[in-house]
This record gives C-alpha cells, structure tokens and sequence, in this order.
C-alpha cells in the first residue's frame, strides 16, 4: 500500500506526515474518505522536498489548503495529499506590497492588509479558504477579485523546481487562473495593494462579513458556492425557482438560506452531495435550459 511509504519522507525536516488520514477532518465539508498519506509542510523548504519524493516514487498527489470548494469522494484518496494551511501561512509586508504564504487564510490576509493601512481587498472578507487556493481559482466576490491584485507569484514545479510567474501569465478570468491548466503548487503570492486608512478599511471588513453572514449559511459545513454563475443568471436564483431550495438527500441539503449553497446537515456523504447536484443540475436543465458548472472540485475515489 501507499501509506507504507511513509519512509520515503523520514529525511525531510519541518514536515508532518499521517497515515491514513480521513479527509472529513480537513475538508470545510466534514466530508471525505481516507487519504493515503497526508503532509503537512511546515516551511517552503519542506513543501519542495516532499514535493521532489513524491515525484520521484510516482505517488498520486492532491494540494489542498483549508479544504474549501472541495469534495471528497467517500473512499478517500489513493496517494499522497499535501495541506497547505496555518503551518505555512507568513505575511511580510513591502511598503505597499504583501508577500504572503499560499497557506495563509484570505481573512488572515484581509485583516492584516487593513491594519497595515493597504486597500484593495476589503470585497474578499468572509471568504473561506487559502491565499493559494483563491489565486488558483479567482476567487472573487462584490466586484473585485485575487486577478485585480495579484502581482506575481512563486510556484513550485511537482518535481520541486521553482517557476515565477508574473501578473501577465496568469491569464485571468472568472474563476480561472492559468494555474489550473498547468501542475504548479502555488508558494508565495505578492499582492500590488493601495494607501488606505486602516480605520476605514476595518470598518469595511466588518460590512461586508455582515453582509455576506446575512445571505449565506456561513456557520453550517460546506464548500462555498457549488456551482459557477451562468452568463446570463444567478446559479442560487435558478436553483430555487425550480423548487431546489431546502431540498435533501441523506444528510446533503440545498440551503435555505442561499440556494447556492449545498450544507452538512450532519452525516452527509460525498455521495449524498453529488447526488444532490445532480438532481437540482438535471432539474434547472429541464425548465430553463442551463447546464450548470460545478465550481467545487471533486476528487478521490467512489
């Protein structure tokens, strides 16, 4: 098995390494089978030398971060998942400019950009997940995005080289980056921010986590919105005309609070959420004829 390669990694220092480790306890899902391996670097040093092992024993790998906009399937994940999270998540700041670890939480970053008096990303308060995860993606919300601010960034290669890319490269678009067509681990992100007053910009955060705490289930277990917005439409407002919203199966339910949203109720499967996608995908389809994208990824094996 996998997991009795836990060997290949005794050499490398500041890296935490867990066998057979369910993925319920790290997805913001609570949902999730088994993985393998599960490491947890706790410098760039240690991401690049796992990295490297893993490469080199041709092990199956998976990034993840907070586990947000995530579904693992229920038998878990057959190789080696490395977490990006609180172990690797330093922010330095360079005047304007913050350089910060791909495991750094958005709201940790929010915060500290605003007592730092920097301006430019009060709209991503109360957004879940990682600096990394919301570069990958574009994570966006109330008209700004990670593209708007996003300088340059450092990515390591699977086999542990590094690559730098500039703002120019990373191509993006809504809910795209170019890191998504190409297999780099984000490191580092260097955000190109503004002189803001620090007052104001708390004052800012506050609004739009009360916002955001008043239209979506922020406090039951889920991956964010699971399906991107249509062109000409909202996802949640197509869902709950056709009778989606409060919807279950097993303990997944379409929330009732933003119908965007698919909830933990307690005990879900992965199995149970994508049947649930399914169900409300097919029955939009059927009365408006939009297809909806899934924005969550869903990984590991039935």
């Amino acid at each position: 098995m996998i997991a009795r390669q836990t060997s290949l990694f005794q050499g490398i220092e500041d890296v935490e390494i867990l066998e057979h480790e369910p993925m319920s306890a790290h997805t913001s899902f609570g949902i999730g089978g088994p993985a393998d391996i599960l490491a947890i670097p706790y410098t760039l040093t240690a991401l690049r030398r796992v990295l490297a092992v893993v490469a080199e024993a041709q092990l199956p790998l998976l990034i993840i971060g907070n586990g947000t906009n995530i579904v693992v399937r229920d038998g878990g994940f057959r190789g080696v998942v490395v977490k990006l999270g609180v172990r690797l998540a330093r922010i330095r700041q360079e005047g304007t400019r913050l350089v910060v670890e791909s495991g750094a939480s958005l709201g940790r970053v929010c915060v500290f950009a605003a007592d730092a008096g920097l301006a430019g990303l009060t709209w991503a308060a109360g957004i879940p997940g990682t600096i990394g995860g919301a570069v990958w993606m574009n994570a966006g919300a109330s008209g700004g995005d990670m593209g708007h601010c996003v300088e340059r960034l450092t990515a390591y290669d699977l086999a542990g080289n590094e690559v730098v890319l500039e703002h120019d490269e990373l191509d993006f678009s809504y809910r795209h980056s170019a890191l998504q067509e190409r297999d780099l681990v984000v490191a580092e992100v260097t955000l190109k921010l503004e002189p803001g007053d620090p007052a104001t910009l708390h004052r800012e955060l506050c609004e739009t986590i009360e916002q955001r705490c008043g239209k979506q289930p922020l406090k039951e277990p889920s991956a964010g919105c699971i399906f991107k917005r249509p062109p000409t439409d909202y996802a949640g407002r197509l869902i709950e005309s056709v009778g989606g919203k409060g919807l279950t199966v097993g303990g997944a339910q379409i929330s009732s609070k933003h119908a965007g949203f698919i909830v933990n109720t307690g005990g879900a499967t992965a199995n149970d959420v994508l049947e649930l996608v399914q169900l409300v995908r097919q029955r939009v389809y059927d009365q408006h004829g939009i297809w909806l994208e899934q924005e969550v990824c869903v990984v590991g094996e039935e």
